[in-house]
């Protein structure tokens, strides 16, 4: 094998890698341009998403939030928190003396 023969086997070589680098790089620009689409649907979608929850859920948790502050002050004025607390002692009281008073009826009827 000649010299010439050499430089046109090692340039055949040379262009069959070559051929396989340009298939390659085909198919990464196909993959960057399939990456490409799929990020702009998910653009859109997030713009969708922040459009929905500005107009449409973010008023509505205003409403809620409106409503249970309603709630909030009208059970402060049918109930204040220390006439509930008072209430609530008063209970705990009235049990204690209900079981002291079951247990002695209990022990009176064992008495008979």
């Amino acid at each position: 094998m000649n010299t010439e023969e050499k430089i046109l086997k090692a340039l055949e070589q040379q262009g069959k890698m070559l051929e396989r680098l340009h298939e390659a790089q085909t198919e990464t620009q196909e993959k960057i341009a399939g990456m490409d689409e799929r990020l702009t649907e998910t653009q859109t979608a997030a713009v969708r998403a922040a459009v929905l929850l500005k107009e449409d859920v973010q008023p509505k948790l205003q409403l809620l939030y409106d409503g249970y502050q309603s709630i909030m002050e009208k059970l402060e004025t049918l109930a204040p928190r220390n006439r509930v607390e008072a209430l609530e002692d008063e209970m705990s009281f009235m049990k204690t003396v209900i079981r002291a008073l079951s247990q002695e009826v209990a022990e009176l009827k064992k008495a008979q």
